[in-house]
């Protein structure tokens, strides 16, 4: 029970991480500190203005590298004969410590597109990752095995276009994008802009691609209704999601109408890192990405 208290924990500060680092972004403070792993040369510079929010960005994110590790320690000594898990945790440690570098790269390197894409990209996997080890140290969760291929494909589908979505997002950010199409819901008043300009091609692609994933996300309550009485959780969740979908488009058009305001476009974020782990759990319970062995 101690290391699913923890995970529980881990994923919490982990996910205030991830809307500290978007508040970072959204205040232009990701230079700050214009030095990696310190900050003008201390570990402990005064804390205000934008340095407070970069620093503090970084405080956390040690806080969280260490708690990984501490869960890692955890979990092999308390259910080491589960292998899986071990190793899981495990791979929470070399993501963290891989996300940790890409943070200094892009301090270093003058926040580089590809990079600080790869590092929301990262963090995302790991946030997936926590939430992960939280349902196998469950002591309450049930995985339930479809025979529907479909359903499972569905599931597996829709996880991963949720993810690739959050990928995208972070490159329409990171490039300048998100303000480039300030009309809804076309580009310049077309579907698919005649401007070969790359950022209105990148910005209408990521909403197209986001009706691509309400579509999958949307389709979730139907494709599980026959499991509305028989299986309340993975319903439970599949209505989540759906909920959480609509409100990520919401916030979407909130954020192109406040000319990328910081709450709309963080709220964005923390939507989007809620909508994963709702698949994560979706995924898990159903057993969409393995087939739990049977005794």
């Amino acid at each position: 029970m101690l290391e699913y208290r923890f995970a529980q924990f881990l994923v919490l500060v982990t996910f205030l991480l991830l809307l500290l680092g978007g508040i970072v972004h959204g205040t232009g403070s990701s230079l700050a500190c214009p030095d990696w792993p310190t900050c003008y040369g201390t570990l402990m510079p005064e804390m205000k203005g934008n340095i407070a929010i970069e620093h503090g960005h970084r405080l956390l994110a040690s806080i969280v590298g260490l708690m990984t590790i501490f869960q890692s320690l955890l979990l092999w000594r308390r259910r080491r004969g589960d292998k899986t898990l071990v190793r899981l945790g495990l791979a929470a440690v070399g993501l963290v410590i891989f996300q940790g570098v890409l943070g200094g790269i892009t301090v270093l390197y003058q926040l580089p597109t590809i990079i600080s894409t790869a590092h929301l990209a990262t963090s995302m996997l790991f946030f997936s990752l926590l939430n992960l080890i939280v349902w196998k140290t469950s002591p309450t969760a049930k995985v339930s095995s479809f025979e529907s291929p479909f359903q499972s494909s569905w599931i597996r589908l829709t996880t991963l276009f949720v993810y690739l979505q959050i990928v995208l997002g972070a490159l329409v950010r990171h490039t300048g994008a998100g303000i480039v199409c300030t009309d809804i819901p076309f580009c310049q008043g077309q579907a698919w802009p005649s401007s070969v300009e790359p950022l209105m091609r990148l910005n209408e692609l990521h909403r197209w691609s986001g009706l691509v994933v309400a579509f999958l996300v949307l389709g979730l309550p139907i494709i599980l209704r026959k499991l509305r009485k028989t299986n309340v959780q993975i319903y439970f969740f599949a209505s989540v999601a759906a909920f959480l979908v609509v409100a990520q488009i919401g916030l979407g058009l909130w954020s192109v109408v406040s000319s990328l305001g910081l709450l709309p476009v963080t709220a964005h974020l923390g939507v989007g890192a809620l909508l994963l782990a709702t698949m994560v759990a979706l995924s898990y319970l159903t057993g969409a990405w393995y087939r739990p062995c049977k005794n």
